[in-house]
């Protein structure tokens, strides 16, 4: 949070544990799902004529994707956890204001506030408006 509103230590302390154990989850995760591709690939090398998708239920490309997301979620904590120990955490990247903390809690990894988080989606200039 800015200088203004700091989060309490307390609340700091609980996002750094909930931003922890979902960095090590999901580096556990992508570390399964990598042995899984593995293993899909390894079935696949053995019989082209097998149906992968009957025998593991899921193929070697999903459970690639699956891994990505997961280091990518891994990502997100990591960096989120670099706020913290640089004081940056809490304060959005759009506009600077404090992030409030029911929305850090509810997603610890935020770098946006719901203002600027719903700015980012919507376009510009709405084209079906200029046609009319």
């Amino acid at each position: 949070m800015s200088a203004n509103r700091p989060l309490a230590r307390r609340s700091l302390d609980a996002l750094t544990r909930q931003l922890e154990r979902r960095r090590d989850t999901a580096l556990a995760a992508a570390g399964s799902f990598l042995a899984e591709a593995v293993a899909n690939q390894a079935t696949a090398d053995r019989s082209d004529q097998l149906d992968l998708d009957t025998v593991t239920g899921t193929t070697s490309e999903e459970s690639y994707a699956l891994a990505a997301h997961a280091e990518e979620a891994a990502r997100e904590a990591e960096e989120a956890l670099a706020r913290i120990a640089d004081g940056t955490y809490g304060v959005c990247a759009g506009c600077g204001a404090d992030i409030p903390y029911p929305r850090l809690r509810a997603l610890p990894t935020a770098t946006h506030c719901v203002r600027c988080a719903e700015g980012a989606r919507l376009p510009r200039t709405s084209s079906w408006r200029r046609a009319s």
